[in-house]
């Protein structure tokens, strides 16, 4: 496995004091400080003509990647967009890359190809069904203040999942500002993220397993072991985290950017403890820094939690439960049927919020074709959808699924017994956040009761969730 390492950060008090708005990663606080992008203002060399002497034959293409001269017109729009002040967008933009940074850029006569709008996006791995599906996840997408309502994002976005697609992307991902513009995209409601809390003495492991004859394995009181490790070398807990990915729906493979920020949420490293069985670890859990965290309203911040086994998940009950004479609450994130909040021994556990991310389906046979299915499930369903925005959605699809996998067939196709509906209905029946059912009662999907019945079969599992912000 690659290894992915964190840089080792230094001071951030400044981007503590700054409460930054939106949504999605390019508004969070960075891991740590990164080189300035910042570079002095030179003049331009000179432009060669074409033959016709129209247009400079090295004039970009409307829609590319970020140039070296844009950075400053690039971060312009995000501080208008996500009130994103330049030294912050320069650290995420070192952080991400330049190159996935693309932009719109204005080709009227007196636009001076200047950039209009930019979005950023980059491949990631999508777990549905226990595989990882080919992703694009986007973000930081904006339009110049003056020169929003003329159609110009939507250009953008098409531009981009364009790209996404011919990459091989089969699903794009993203953290919504808004609901309708990216729905006449495609896009549905993907999944949640929950911010939970409750008071640590709720969160206390039980102080003796009881016995049960049926349970050889249940747990000793002294079972296991929690230590410290080092939150700057995320590998192990990759590994660690890999079984949470192949149970869940909708949980994205960290890149080294993701682990930066899921392990260094407010600028430094978090407090990482490793869950140890008895052979070896099991799970781990981050603690935002101490000296942040707890004297804030008295609250202990959970950066980030993989307990996918009993074990693992008692011990980290037991660590938080510990926190009871420092903190009056403890603050974490998951999913809707997150095992903390479950196993509470009391009521005072509250969902503080609840976030959708939105899904959308770019191709429709890769995305059918590379998530895994339930076992035990062989059946046959069509679905004709209707995708405006890439015409090579719009038709029937028949796939057969057995052993776990399914496969587009060819043939003689009955558009009387498919599944009816769009793409945007589609992504959120793909993702498991709607139900068959709930999407017909809805009045998005068509199809008969069998077909509906047997929809709501094929995609059932865990109610998708994701915690990784971008």
């Amino acid at each position: 496995m690659k290894s992915v390492s964190i840089l080792a950060p230094v001071d951030c008090t400044m981007l503590q004091a700054i409460a930054l708005r939106g949504s999605g990663g390019f508004c969070q606080p960075p891991p740590f400080p990164l080189p300035s992008l910042h570079r002095p203002t030179t003049a331009p060399p000179p432009q060669r003509r074409n033959n016709r002497g129209s247009l400079p034959i090295d004039t970009p293409p409307p829609y590319g990647p970020v140039r070296s001269d844009e950075i400053d017109a690039v971060a312009r729009l995000a501080r208008h967009g996500f009130g994103l002040p330049r030294p912050i967008f320069d650290r995420y933009a070192d952080l991400f890359g330049v190159d996935r940074l693309r932009v719109l850029r204005d080709t009227a006569p007196t636009g001076c190809y200047q950039p209009m709008a930019c979005v950023a996006h980059w491949p990631v791995d999508q777990w549905f069904g226990g595989k990882a599906v080919p992703s694009q996840a986007i973000a930081l997408m904006t339009v110049d203040p003056t020169r929003r309502g003329q159609g110009i994002g939507r250009a953008l976005m098409h531009d981009a999942l364009a790209e996404g697609r011919a990459a091989g992307a089969a699903l794009a991902v993203l953290w919504p500002s808004t609901l309708p513009f990216y729905q006449r995209l495609g896009f549905g409601r993907g999944g949640v993220a929950c911010r939970w809390s409750a008071p640590p003495a709720l969160l206390a492991p039980p102080p003796a397993p009881l016995p049960d004859a049926l349970a050889p394995d249940a747990l000793a009181p002294d079972d296991g072991a929690i230590r410290p490790a080092d939150p700057r070398d995320a590998t192990p807990l990759a590994a660690l985290r890999r079984r949470t990915l192949e149970d869940g729906n909708g949980l994205i493979e960290r890149d080294e950017a993701l682990w930066s920020l899921a392990l260094c949420p407010d600028g430094d490293p978090a407090d990482l403890f490793l869950l140890i069985g008895p052979d070896g670890a099991e799970g781990y859990i981050a603690l935002s820094p101490p000296q942040m965290s707890p004297p804030q309203n008295r609250r202990l911040l959970v950066a980030d939690l993989c307990a996918p086994t009993p074990r693992a998940l008692r011990l980290a009950r037991r660590l938080l439960s510990g926190y009871r004479a420092q903190v009056d609450r403890v603050v974490w994130r998951g999913g809707p049927d997150d095992p903390l909040a479950l196993l509470a021994t009391d009521v005072d556990v509250c969902l503080e919020e609840r976030e959708e991310w939105l899904l959308r389906v770019l191709d429709v046979p890769r995305a059918l074709t590379t998530r895994a299915y339930p076992n035990g499930i062989e059946t046959t369903i069509a679905f004709a959808i209707n995708d405006p925005l890439f015409p090579e959605n719009t038709t029937v699809f028949r796939l057969e699924v057995a052993g776990g996998r399914g496969v587009i067939a060819h043939g003689v196709q009955d558009e009387a017994s498919s599944a009816t509906l769009g793409i945007s209905a589609f992504s959120c029946l793909y993702s498991g956040h709607a139900s068959a059912t709930a999407l017909w009662r809805a009045g998005l999907l068509y199809g008969k009761e069998k077909i509906i019945a047997a929809l709501d079969r094929l995609f059932c599992g865990q109610r998708p969730w994701m915690v990784d912000r971008f």
